[in-house]
Protein backbone atom coordinates (compact mmCIF):
# COMPACT_ATOMS: atom_id res chain seq x y z
CA UNK A 1 0.00 0.00 0.00
CA UNK A 2 1.58 2.98 -1.17
CA UNK A 3 1.98 5.68 1.57
CA UNK A 4 1.63 9.55 1.88
CA UNK A 5 2.44 12.34 4.44
CA UNK A 6 -0.21 13.01 7.13
CA UNK A 7 1.68 15.91 8.93
CA UNK A 8 5.31 16.70 9.34
CA UNK A 9 7.38 16.16 12.62
CA UNK A 10 9.80 18.76 13.60
CA UNK A 11 11.94 17.56 16.65
CA UNK A 12 14.61 19.80 18.01
CA UNK A 13 17.65 17.67 18.69
CA UNK A 14 20.43 20.52 19.47
CA UNK A 15 20.45 24.39 21.08
CA UNK A 16 17.71 26.24 22.10
CA UNK A 17 15.28 24.08 20.25
CA UNK A 18 16.35 20.67 22.13
CA UNK A 19 13.14 18.40 23.73
CA UNK A 20 10.79 20.88 21.37
CA UNK A 21 8.56 19.07 18.75
CA UNK A 22 5.89 20.53 16.62
CA UNK A 23 3.59 19.46 13.42
CA UNK A 24 2.94 20.85 10.67
CA UNK A 25 0.00 19.72 8.65
CA UNK A 26 -1.16 19.34 5.24
CA UNK A 27 -1.65 22.70 3.29
CA UNK A 28 0.08 24.55 5.96
CA UNK A 29 2.99 27.26 5.75
CA UNK A 30 5.18 27.66 8.66
CA UNK A 31 7.83 30.13 9.73
CA UNK A 32 10.58 29.55 12.09
CA UNK A 33 12.42 32.53 13.65
CA UNK A 34 12.58 34.43 17.25
CA UNK A 35 9.84 37.22 16.32
CA UNK A 36 6.96 35.87 18.06
CA UNK A 37 4.46 36.92 15.22
CA UNK A 38 6.80 33.19 13.88
CA UNK A 39 4.48 30.09 13.97
CA UNK A 40 7.22 28.88 15.62
CA UNK A 41 8.80 31.20 17.55
CA UNK A 42 11.95 30.42 20.10
CA UNK A 43 10.80 32.89 22.23
CA UNK A 44 8.03 30.10 23.14
CA UNK A 45 10.70 27.65 23.41
CA UNK A 46 11.15 26.13 26.85
CA UNK A 47 14.93 26.66 27.14
CA UNK A 48 14.61 30.23 25.86
CA UNK A 49 16.74 32.55 27.99
CA UNK A 50 14.16 34.83 30.43
CA UNK A 51 17.65 36.78 31.02
CA UNK A 52 17.21 39.93 28.62
CA UNK A 53 20.71 41.08 29.38
CA UNK A 54 22.07 38.31 26.67
CA UNK A 55 20.65 37.51 23.51
CA UNK A 56 21.31 33.79 22.81
CA UNK A 57 20.00 33.62 19.80
CA UNK A 58 22.22 35.89 17.65
CA UNK A 59 22.63 33.08 15.21
CA UNK A 60 18.68 32.63 14.62
CA UNK A 61 17.12 35.43 12.25
CA UNK A 62 13.52 36.91 13.25
CA UNK A 63 12.59 34.82 9.93
CA UNK A 64 14.96 31.92 9.77
CA UNK A 65 13.05 29.11 7.44
CA UNK A 66 9.77 29.20 5.55
CA UNK A 67 8.45 25.05 5.80
CA UNK A 68 5.72 24.54 2.65
CA UNK A 69 3.60 21.70 3.12
CA UNK A 70 0.88 21.83 0.42
CA UNK A 71 1.80 18.41 -1.42
CA UNK A 72 1.24 15.28 0.09
CA UNK A 73 4.64 13.58 -1.00
CA UNK A 74 6.91 16.87 -1.10
CA UNK A 75 7.92 19.84 1.09
CA UNK A 76 9.25 22.85 0.34
CA UNK A 77 11.84 24.60 2.63
CA UNK A 78 13.20 27.99 2.00
CA UNK A 79 15.97 30.09 3.44
CA UNK A 80 15.23 33.23 5.12
CA UNK A 81 17.90 34.23 6.78
CA UNK A 82 21.60 35.53 6.31
CA UNK A 83 22.72 33.02 8.96
CA UNK A 84 21.99 30.03 7.26
CA UNK A 85 20.07 26.84 6.89
CA UNK A 86 21.48 23.24 6.32
CA UNK A 87 20.08 20.51 5.53
CA UNK A 88 21.77 17.40 6.07
CA UNK A 89 24.91 19.13 5.96
CA UNK A 90 24.36 21.09 3.36
CA UNK A 91 23.86 25.03 2.32
CA UNK A 92 20.58 25.95 1.35
CA UNK A 93 18.25 28.95 0.07
CA UNK A 94 15.56 26.81 -1.64
CA UNK A 95 14.90 22.70 -1.60
CA UNK A 96 12.20 20.28 -2.48
CA UNK A 97 12.00 17.32 -0.51
CA UNK A 98 10.37 14.46 -2.30
CA UNK A 99 11.46 11.31 -0.62
CA UNK A 100 9.84 12.66 3.21
CA UNK A 101 7.93 9.67 3.27
CA UNK A 102 10.96 7.52 2.95
CA UNK A 103 13.38 8.94 5.31
CA UNK A 104 14.50 11.71 7.83
CA UNK A 105 16.35 14.98 7.41
CA UNK A 106 18.66 17.03 9.80
CA UNK A 107 18.11 21.03 10.03
CA UNK A 108 20.14 23.42 10.77
CA UNK A 109 19.52 26.81 11.40
CA UNK A 110 22.91 29.41 12.30
CA UNK A 111 25.72 27.31 14.10
CA UNK A 112 23.82 25.68 17.24
CA UNK A 113 20.17 25.19 16.30
CA UNK A 114 19.49 21.91 14.64
CA UNK A 115 16.09 20.34 14.25
CA UNK A 116 14.79 16.37 12.89
CA UNK A 117 12.25 17.11 10.10
CA UNK A 118 10.28 13.25 9.48
CA UNK A 119 7.15 12.15 8.25
CA UNK A 120 3.69 11.03 10.03
CA UNK A 121 2.58 8.71 7.06
CA UNK A 122 -1.25 7.11 6.17
CA UNK A 123 -1.62 3.99 4.35
CA UNK A 124 -3.55 5.32 1.12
Amino acid sequence: MPKIVGRLILKGTKGLAQDETFYVNYGQIVNIGRAPYCEISYQDFKNYPKDESRDYTLNISREHLRISFYNTHSVQLKDLSSNGTFVNGRAIRKIFITDIVDKSYEIKLGTTETFLLSADTISK
